[in-house]
Formats: C-alpha cells, structure tokens, sequence
C-alpha cells in the first residue's frame, strides 16, 4: 500500500523531503502565518528540483495541508510539497504526508546501491506518465529519419514572437505499433526553434532511429503535414516500448 501512496504523492507533488516540525504558528522567512504554519527543519531531500535539493540541514517554511491533521513539534514525517515562495529561505504547501517508515526502506535500500532515495519510483511515475501521453498519440511507430527540410510557407502559420520555425522530417517506418499509419515514409513536422517555448519539443536528427509519438495537428498546421511531434516526450529510445507494451497490456 505503501508503494502505491509514494507514486500517487510523486505525481501530485515536485518536490518531497523528510523533516522535523519544529514550531507551529510560525514561519522561517516573511510570508502570512496562521495556526497551519510551520517551521520544519529539512532532515533530508527525497526528490525535487535542482533549486530545491540542497535544502538538507535548512529550516524552511510548510504551509499544511487543510485537510490533513495537525502534526505535533518534533513530529517526523515524509512530506510532498509545492514551492511557493522564495526569499532568504524557502516556503512549500503540503500536498500529502506519509509516516516516516513508509518510505525508510526505500531510503535505506536506496542509500545502499548509491541511488536517489525515491529512484525507483521517479522511474515507475515517469514511465507511467510516458505511456499515459502514448495512449493520447495518434500513431506510436518506429522510424528513421532520411529526410529533413524547412516547413513550406503555404498553410503554415506566420512568425510570432514565440517563432517555432517549423521544419519537417520524414520517417522511414518499420514497424507500427499503433495508428492509422503504413511502413514507409511518413513526413512529420517539428519546432526547430531554440526559443524558451519550443526548447525541450523533439528536434531530430538525421539518420537518427527511434520510437516516435505522432500526433495529427490542428487547424492551419493540419494543412502542412499529417503528423506533428511537439511533445517532449514524442521522440523516446527504441527500448521504451517494451514499457509501454506492459503498461498496455
């Protein structure tokens, strides 16, 4: 049961820590108080982002969760939190809890194999959400680019200040896993801009083989080509369809 609790919090919340409540009704830097506000010190980061990770040995502001109880000072638990401000220290908003032995063995097994000490379930909640963004695609094949060339103007929409400067690659199919789509060339359009908009979208390369997510365009991209990939997530290994063929089954 306990498994099932960490991967429902880790969808659900960035950023995941092992901390002590030190007082209640206070915080560790200037933001609004009441009953619900604690000053928790960071025993130990389980997972977050690269601004938060170094928060181990710091005390930071939580704001608890309404619905949740009101834990006691010196209570110790695994809390899952969303940043919510930033200053000479940091304040979270808790998403959920769980007992500090809920996820010990994972920290010690993690600890042992010199992992992260939620590894293994950031891996099951990041193949989950692939093979959930797969179910939505369009077509999920196997391909190699052969072709790439600079998007026609005609039906493609004009420059905006967020340019996606369209291209398009054509596939070689080999194998279609599923979708409305033959083996054989298969033109699939693609940002390849480098702006803060389009940076993570796929940019392929030539000769490059993978597993490709299509997805059909909407409006006037529709006019382009059949198939667009803009995605993060819509150009992935070979191996993730042996995850995705699991998840389906």
């Amino acid at each position: 049961m306990s498994d099932e609790a960490i991967i429902d919090l880790l969808q659900r919340a960035p950023f995941s820590f092992v901390g002590t409540i030190e007082h209640l009704g206070a915080a560790a830097m200037e933001v609004p108080v009441d009953d619900r506000t604690a000053v928790v010190y960071v025993d130990r980061v389980l997972h977050g982002p690269d601004v938060l990770l170094g928060l181990g040995g710091q005390r930071i502001t939580l704001q608890l969760a309404a619905d949740a109880y009101p834990p006691d000072v010196g209570e110790t638990a695994a809390f899952f939190a969303q940043a919510i401000a930033f200053g000479e220290s940091v304040a979270v908003a808790e998403v959920g809890r769980l007992p500090l032995e809920h996820v010990e063995p994972q920290m010690r097994l993690a600890a042992e194999a010199g992992e992260r000490a939620l590894g293994v379930f950031e891996h099951r909640v990041e193949t989950l959400n692939l093979c959930k963004h797969a179910a939505e695609a369009d077509a999920v094949v196997l391909g190699r680019v052969v072709k790439l060339e600079m998007a026609s103007s005609k039906g493609a929409p004009g420059v905006s200040e967020h340019d996606p400067d369209w291209w398009v690659a054509t596939l070689h199919v080999h194998h279609v896993e599923r979708g409305e789509v033959k083996p054989g060339k298969v033109r699939v359009l693609y940002a390849n801009s480098l702006d803060v908009r389009w940076r993570a979208a796929p940019k392929p390369k030539a000769s490059e083989s993978g597993l490709w997510l299509l997805h059909r365009p909407d409006g006037e991209l529709a006019k382009v080509v059949p198939f667009a990939i803009l995605h993060a997530e819509d150009r992935q290994a070979v191996q993730s369809l042996d995850a995705m063929r699991e998840y389906w089954s």
